[in-house]
């Protein structure tokens, strides 16, 4: 079940963001400084993302993290009569993603800092299929609710790191699907697991 594969990833993430905040708290520092921006590129076992880092400190930022996806396939068929529409399908989705950072390192020159983020999400969904002489279907939706993650980047340079992320998110989904001349109204409360990504940042 969803709930409880999210409730899992939960009791996975929050130890170690427990630990990670009392390394913080313990004044380890990091190359960082206050003003500083950044720009993270993700990729991995779930679509990837473009985000933006603002740093309030050199052990805490801001994050913004926008996930878009989508794609849209037409068949079209060819016969002695011509060619012929055969059959449609469409779908997109995004999601936006708000939060707070803690950051941990060894020192000024430190080559390897720890992190992690909890925060606010939200985004939609379309969803859309059309067959002749079958009928079409399309459904459009909205999801909000809450994420965490965790992970480590290596500092190549001063600039440009590379890293591991581990995410789990909770959410709650409404959704209106259209069929046949019918319309229904559908929610669920569910999320995703322990998701690992490849991370790549540039450092301003």
């Amino acid at each position: 079940m969803k709930i409880r594969s999210t409730l899992i990833a939960t009791l996975v993430l929050l130890p170690v963001a427990a630990f990670a905040q009392d390394s913080t708290l313990r004044g380890n520092a990091t190359p960082f400084h206050k003003g500083q921006w950044a720009a993270q590129f993700q990729a991995g076992t779930a679509f990837g993302s473009l985000g933006f880092i603002k740093f309030r400190s050199p052990t805490r930022a801001l994050v913004l993290d926008l996930r878009i996806s989508g794609a849209h396939t037409e068949d079209l068929q060819t016969d002695s009569s011509g060619t012929h529409f055969g059959a449609l399908n469409s779908n997109a989705g995004g999601q936006v993603r708000f939060g707070w950072r803690r950051y941990s390192g060894d020192g000024i020159g430190a080559k390897v800092v720890s992190h992690y983020s909890l925060g606010m999400l939200a985004g939609f969904s379309h969803n859309a299929s059309a067959v002749p002489n079958v009928g079409s279907q399309q459904s459009n939706g909205w999801l909000t609710g809450a994420f965490g993650d965790i992970g480590a980047t290596y500092l190549i340079t001063s600039k440009f790191g590379i890293g591991v992320l581990a995410s789990a998110s909770l959410s709650y989904q409404n959704a209106v699907s259209k069929s046949a001349g019918t319309k229904r109204r559908d929610w669920t409360l569910g999320g995703s697991a322990v998701n690992a990504s490849l991370v790549a940042t540039l450092y301003f």
